[in-house]
């Protein structure tokens, strides 16, 4: 099978005290890609003379500037458009993806030319602590149907993916209406949502791309409930296009929109025309949300922790039973 077009694209705004890591962890991995842009939006630090740095040394490294400040989804779109991958995958300035992440996630897809895309596990640095995200999918690396992946909405309160390791086929990431700007901080959930439902993914599981954790990252603000809100309901509203019919009815059994799932039902509770996204599945996120937002801080530590050890423990059982199911 005839190696597939890779093209990296890095949206940047005056990260460039986390830019050299960055460039250098994409260039230092095994499976080189085929190219590699970063979109500087305005940036008034010295993001410019690292980038062009890199440039020196790497003839696949490209440089597009925003004459003004215009956002990080107007950037993203911008490096997507001007890339000519058959795959491609965007990486934060201030992330660092890890040794294997092209090559691991891009043999997979060659295995599975049917997935939208392939994500991982990832590991989260928050000031000086590492904790790591174990999506708990499956043991060994696999592909999951779209019938699958309804499923595993169906148990994960937003998505059963986190968008920051996704390597996506970039025909269908446009297809699927790219970054919406109006989605904020879920422009990428939603689109990497609607590929899902409509070719399944892949997933390794493991560990390749290691996120910072920090106030000005973009999606900071996601956790102001009324602003949450705001986005959960546009989103609603742009699923209503015909664009999204053929999804519709997997995200109205889902409503993966938040991190807060309360949010959700509180959001489509008094918007009558929303009333289609409620589900069991909903009911029970939410409710379980509220629980742990209003009675488990005020439980004794020992007991909080024991509740969230039977919740892992769930998540564990869940695994082997989806590893039989491969298996079989």
């Amino acid at each position: 099978m005839q190696q597939k077009k890779l093209s990296v694209y890095i949206p940047n705004y005056n990260y460039g005290h986390y830019l050299k890591e960055c460039l250098e962890a994409v260039f230092s991995q095994s499976l080189s890609p085929d190219e590699v842009i970063v979109v500087d939006d305005a940036s008034t630090d010295n993001s410019i003379t690292v980038v062009e740095s890199f440039m020196q040394k790497y003839p696949n490294l490209r440089l597009l500037k925003n004459e003004k400040n215009l956002g990080v989804a107007y950037s993203m779109n911008k490096g997507v458009a001007a890339s000519s991958g058959d795959y491609i995958v965007g990486t934060a300035s201030d992330d660092k993806i890890l040794p294997g992440f092209f090559e691991q996630s891009m043999h997979l897809l060659m295995q599975y030319p049917e997935a939208g895309f392939c994500c991982s596990d990832a590991i989260f640095l928050e000031k000086d602590k590492k904790f790591g995200k174990k999506l708990y999918l499956n043991k060994d690396p696999c592909y999951f149907s779209p019938q699958e992946v309804l499923h595993l909405f169906k148990n994960d309160s937003l998505t059963p993916f986190i968008p920051h390791t996704i390597i996506v086929k970039r025909k269908e990431f446009l297809k699927a209406g790219g970054f919406i700007p109006e989605l904020k901080w879920f422009c990428d959930s939603f689109v990497f949502s609607v590929i899902a439902f409509r070719y399944g993914f892949c997933y390794v599981p493991k560990a390749l791309t290691t996120i910072r954790v920090h106030a000005l990252q973009y999606g900071g603000g996601g956790g102001k409930r009324f602003q949450d809100r705001e986005v959960i309901a546009k989103t609603i509203d742009v699923l209503m296009n015909i664009k999204y019919q053929d999804v519709l009815p997997m995200f109205q059994k889902t409503a993966g929109f938040s991190q807060s799932p309360w949010e959700v039902f509180v959001t489509i509770l008094f918007h009558k025309k929303y009333w289609n996204f409620l589900s069991l599945k909903l009911l029970r996120f939410a409710f379980f949300d509220l629980f742990k937002r209003k009675i488990m801080v005020i439980l004794p530590k020992q007991l909080a922790n024991f509740i969230r050890g039977i919740g892992n423990g769930f998540r564990w059982i869940k695994l082997m039973f989806r590893r039989n199911k491969h298996a079989s």
